[in-house]
């Protein structure tokens, strides 16, 4: 009896499909990566919506904090010059009157609320910018203090008329505040990120 001996028959891979699995596994990675990628862009917008909502319902509640002090208030005033900050070609769009005796808003301790150019180049875009007087420990203006220009918000839409609008009721002593700014959008593009609040 003869025992014939089997051929072993190995078992691979030809160079073929090596190549094809290799181009077919590079090709799920790059869209896996795409993937992750569009997942962080839309999760860092979403970020900074988030971040500039609590930005912009901060600065309104400021402004309607000091409407509640205020003397009086004049919607989209002339340009006075004894208010106690320079404008530097931005719109004044509120003023609010500190003092008892001024309630045009026309004096020297005036709290003004203007839109226009940054004062430098780190803002993006328009801002919104507040000329008053600090604030002490207990939250309260010092009106005696010295009133100084600070930048609320950046990014206002380049059309000066639309970043911060003041509307009064045509019977009631209430405004109407709204801000609105110009962000980037996940898909790339622009996007308007706007509120609303009533003083």
């Amino acid at each position: 009896m003869r025992w014939r001996v089997r051929p072993i028959k190995t078992m691979g891979f030809t160079l073929l499909e090596l190549m094809l699995a290799l181009s077919l596994g590079s090709l799920l990675f790059a869209l896996l990566l795409r993937l992750i990628g569009a997942d962080l862009r839309l999760g860092q917008a979403m970020a900074q919506s988030l971040r500039e909502t609590s930005r912009q319902q901060r600065s309104l509640e400021l402004i309607r904090a000091e409407l509640a002090l205020a003397h009086g208030w004049m919607v989209d005033p002339p340009l006075s010059m004894r208010w106690p900050c320079p404008m530097a070609g931005r719109r004044p769009v509120l003023a609010i009157a500190t003092q008892a005796h001024d309630p045009q808003a026309r004096g020297d301790r005036v709290i003004v609320y203007a839109v226009g150019p940054a004062p430098d180049r780190i803002w993006r875009g328009q801002v919104l910018m507040r000329c008053g007087p600090g604030y002490s420990l207990e939250g309260v203006p010092t009106l005696q203090g010295a009133f100084q220009n600070r930048v609320l918000l950046d990014a206002l839409p380049q059309d000066s008329g639309v970043g911060f609008q003041v509307h009064q009721h045509p019977f009631l002593p209430v405004l109407e505040l709204e801000i609105q700014q110009e962000l980037p959008a996940a898909s790339g593009g622009s996007r308007i990120l706007r509120r609303r609040l009533a003083a």
